[in-house]
């Protein structure tokens, strides 16, 4: 019995991720840190304390556009014309495409991937909403589909600005009931606090 207790205990620890290593520099001096440990650093003779955390967020910065996603989403990046970029979670996706010289439409581009995607099943399109607290409300289009037996959401943002111009593609894997997932949720609502363009 003690040793299915420890088991159990081991088990449970081992499924916690273990946190980032760190190396910050103070004052030209180099320290390794676990996120979330507090260290002595040596700032001109004073010991101070040190404490460095590990935000949930990576800051998307290219082509002008800005934002937060979740640190745990992949960065996928393709240089080759158009540029995109891919950060993908468990049940979220965002991309963004550089729509510089294709200057496709949104509708467009939701066309393409409801081809894709969908094959031929029942595809629902409305208007899709994205308030930000930086740049404003952004519109587009949103589809829903099944894919493979299962709902899934496309929504298709155009953005432009001066000569650049991008698309933001922002998808979930709906439940059963044909809400959206925890993840997605977290994600665009922090998407809505921080994108700037």
């Amino acid at each position: 019995m003690l040793i299915a207790a420890l088991f159990a205990t081991t088990c449970g620890a081992a499924s916690t991720e273990p946190p980032t290593q760190l190396r910050v520099e103070v004052d030209g001096k180099p320290y390794v840190t676990t996120a979330g440990t507090t260290i002595d650093a040596d700032v001109g003779g004073h010991v101070v304390k040190l404490r460095v955390e590990e935000l949930p967020w990576r800051r998307f910065a290219q082509a002008g556009l800005q934002f937060d996603y979740p640190r745990h989403f992949p960065w996928e990046s393709d240089p080759s014309p158009p540029r995109n970029w891919t950060l993908d979670g468990n049940d979220a996706v965002i991309m963004v495409f550089d729509n510089t010289v294709l200057k496709r439409k949104a509708e467009d581009l939701a066309g393409d991937i409801e081809k894709a995607v969908a094959r031929g099943a029942h595809v629902e399109r409305s208007k899709a909403v994205l308030r930000t607290d930086k740049a404003g409300t952004l519109t587009g289009v949103v589809s829903t589909m099944k894919v493979a037996g299962s709902p899934f959401s496309n929504e298709v943002f155009g953005l432009d600005k001066g000569d650049v111009s991008l698309l933001l593609v922002l998808q979930d894997s709906l439940g059963d009931d044909g809400a959206h997932s925890s993840e997605y949720i977290e994600m665009r609502k922090r998407l809505s606090a921080t994108l700037e363009f």
